[in-house]
């Protein structure tokens, strides 16, 4: 997508592609940084990676929860999210290497391993892995959908391996 429409909504009130790649990202993150390696959120790798500052943008305290992620966010939050997406392609590999160094981690035995996050809550290694790839699949269908609406070529996701 063209940087200068990467942040267009296709109609009001419809979420633009760049906040919907920026949502894939931030539940990544979340899913490999938090629920599996069990760090606390503000050691992510948004944060760890100044990512605050390579976008102009804060996702602290925002949406549902504060945590973030693009859930639950208003149309002005939503707004508020930068399109730069060479960032956002930085923050993409950044996942992909430590998504990678994770699975490295990983066999038959710990993979079905549970895991008590800070709130409380159990999940399972394997079931956080599925999250995110479910949650990435679907929402590639949604930022192909935004593209089309706008009219923009289809199939340029980047590659980051």
């Amino acid at each position: 997508i063209p940087e200068q429409i990467f942040g267009t909504r296709p109609e009001p009130g419809a979420n633009p592609a760049n906040f919907v790649y920026f949502h894939v990202l931030r539940h990544w993150d979340r899913d490999v940084n938090i629920h599996i390696r069990g760090q606390d959120a503000t050691a992510d790798a948004w944060h760890r990676h100044g990512l605050t500052n390579a976008t102009g943008y804060s996702p602290d305290g925002t949406g549902s929860n504060g945590m973030g992620t693009g859930y639950g966010y208003t149309a002005a939050e939503v707004d508020e999210v930068n399109s730069n997406k060479g960032a956002l392609m930085q923050y993409h590999r950044i996942l992909k290497e430590e998504t990678d160094q994770v699975l490295d981690t990983l066999d038959d035995e710990n993979i079905q391993n549970e895991r008590v996050l800070a709130s409380g809550a159990t999940i399972i290694v394997a079931g956080r892995l599925r999250h995110m790839i479910a949650h990435t699949f679907l929402h590639i269908g949604d930022i192909e959908y935004i593209k089309g609406l706008i009219g923009a070529p289809a199939c340029d996701v980047p590659n980051v391996g």
